[in-house]
C-alpha cells in the first residue's frame, strides 16, 4: 500500500496531469491503495498461498513446467488459452500478472471510481489500461524488490511491520512521504499538552467533515454515513463528553461489539468503509488534537478487518435459518434443561464444524460437544463469543438460538442482557 502510494503520487498523478478528469489527490490515492491492498490479500489467500502449487508470487523468474506441476481443470484452461498467444513456454510472471489485472486491479479500479467520482469506466477505456498496467507494474515491481521475505511468512502478523512504519513516521513526522512541497496540505503541528481543554466530541467530528484536506467536497456524503457509526456509538453508548477521553478501549469495543449489533440482519459490506472512515478520523484527530491512536487502530484493523465480517454474516445466516416455532416448542417444555449464556468456543471438531466445544464464560464451565447443526458453522472459528441458549436433548446439549456471535476480541465488552 505505501508503495503503491509513493509510486502512484510521484510517478503517475504528476503536477502535470492535475487537470485531467481522472486525477486523484492525496486521499484519493490513498483509499485507491487500500482498496487495491484489500483485494490483492484476498486474492493471495483465496488463490495462492496453500491452494496453488505453481507458486507464481514466490517464484516469478521461472517458467511453467507441465512435467512436474500438476494444474487443476481451471488453471489448465487457462494455461491452454495463454500458450495459443505464445511461440515459447509461458513465465510464471506471466501468468501471475494476467490474473492481477482480471481479478484485482480491473475490477477495483471500476468500482472505485464509480463510488468516488460517480464516472462509470468501460473495460475499453485508454486511461483506466494506462492505470491498471502502472500499478501492474508497481505490484510486481514491490513482489521483486521487497516481498520475497514477506510471501515466505505470509500468515505472520503485520503488527511489528506497521509499528516499524509508524516508528518511522514519528522519526521524520515534519517529512510525508506521499508528499511533495507546492500546493500539497502541509499538516498542522500536534497541540501541546497545555492546550487540551473539553471539546466535546460532536464539534470534531463537524469539524472533521468541514475539513476539505480529509472529507473532500465531493466524498462528503458517503464519509458523513461511514462516521455515523462512531458519532452514534460515542454518544449513545460511550456516552462520551470529552474527546480527550477517547482511547482504543473505545475503538476495541465499536469495532469488536457495538458494530455488530448494529449489523444484525443488514449487509456488512459497509464494514470496509467504516475502517476506512475511522482511519481518516484517527488521522484527523492526531494532527489537529494530538490525540495518537494510529497504532492502537491499527491492531484492530489486522485482528477484525476478515472476522468481524465473518461473525456478522454467521450470526445473519443462522437467524436466516433458524426457525423460531421449533425453537418455542423445545424450550417450553418443562423436561427440557436449557441453559442461557455467553460462550466462547474452545474447539471445532474437524470431522463435521458442527460439534463445538464451548466454554461458560460467567461460570468458567466446559461443555464438550455441543451441537450446532446450521451451516453457519462453517463460518464459525475458536476463539468466537456466542451469546445463546442451549438445549439439552437424550443427555447431549445442543445450540438452540443464538442472538449474537462475537469475535474474540468483544469478549470484555460483552454482558447478558
Amino acid at each position: 500500500i505505501n508503495h503503491l502510494g509513493n509510486q502512484l503520487e510521484k510517478r503517475f498523478f504528476t503536477h502535470e496531469k492535475r487537470l485531467i478528469q481522472y486525477y486523484l489527490d492525496f486521499d484519493q490515492i490513498g483509499t485507491l491503495c487500500f482498496n487495491l491492498g484489500d483485494e490483492f490479500e484476498f486474492f493471495l489467500q483465496e488463490n495462492c498461498l496453500g491452494s496453488c502449487n505453481l507458486n507464481c508470487p514466490r517464484d516469478l523468474d521461472s517458467v511453467i513446467d507441465l512435467k512436474t506441476v500438476k494444474l487443476d481443470e481451471k488453471h489448465s484452461r487457462k494455461l491452454a488459452l495463454i500458450q495459443a498467444f505464445l511461440s515459447n513456454e509461458v513465465e510464471k510472471e506471466q501468468f501471475l500478472r494476467i490474473d492481477l489485472m482480471n481479478y484485482v486491479i480491473l475490477d477495483t479500479l471500476i468500482q472505485f471510481y464509480s463510488e468516488e467520482f460517480q464516472v462509470e469506466l468501460s473495460e475499453d477505456d485508454l486511461f483506466l489500461h494506462e492505470l491498471a498496467e502502472f500499478i501492474e507494474d508497481s505490484i510486481i515491481e514491490f513482489m521483486r524488490l521487497e516481498g520475497q521475505s514477506l510471501l515466505h511468512k505470509p500468515f505472520d502478523t503485520a503488527i511489528e511491520y506497521f509499528e516499524e512504519l509508524l516508528q518511522n513516521e514519528v522519526e521524520e513526522e515534519s517529512e510525508n512521504d506521499w508528499q511533495e512541497s507546492g500546493d500539497f496540505f502541509e499538516p498542522e503541528s500536534p497541540k501541546e499538552e497545555w492546550q487540551k481543554f473539553i471539546v466535546a466530541p460532536d464539534e470534531v467530528f463537524t469539524r472533521f467533515l468541514s475539513d476539505q484536506r480529509y472529507s473532500p467536497v465531493e466524498q462528503v456524503s458517503a464519509l458523513t454515513y461511514d462516521i455515523s457509526f462512531l458519532k452514534k456509538y460515542l454518544a449513545e453508548h460511550a456516552q462520551l463528553d470529552n474527546i480527550y477521553d477517547l482511547s482504543d478501549y473505545h475503538l476495541r469495543e465499536f469495532f469488536s461489539f457495538y458494530l455488530v449489533k448494529e449489523f444484525i440482519l443488514s449487509d456488512p459490506k459497509q464494514i470496509p468503509h467504516i475502517f476506512r472512515a475511522t482511519a481518516r478520523f484517527v488521522t484527523f484527530l492526531y494532527q489537529n488534537y494530538n490525540i495518537n491512536l494510529k497504532r492502537e487502530f491499527l491492531k484492530i484493523y489486522e485482528a477484525l478487518k476478515t472476522n468481524l465480517i465473518r461473525v456478522i454474516e454467521a450470526t445473519n445466516q443462522f437467524l436466516s435459518e433458524y426457525d423460531l416455532l421449533e425453537a418455542l416448542l423445545s424450550g417450553n417444555s418443562s423436561e427440557t434443561e436449557q441453559i442461557s449464556g455467553i460462550f466462547e468456543i474452545a474447539q471445532i471438531k474437524a470431522d463435521n464444524n458442527q460439534d463445538l466445544d464451548l466454554i461458560d464464560i460467567q461460570f468458567l464451565h466446559r461443555l464438550d460437544g455441543v451441537l450446532f447443526n446450521y451451516s453457519a458453522a462453517r463460518k464459525l472459528r475458536a476463539g468466537d463469543i456466542v451469546q445463546a441458549t442451549l438445549i439439552n436433548e437424550n443427555d447431549s446439549w445442543k445450540i438452540a438460538e443464538i442472538q449474537y456471535i462475537f469475535p474474540a476480541m468483544a469478549r470484555p465488552f460483552i454482558r447478558l442482557q
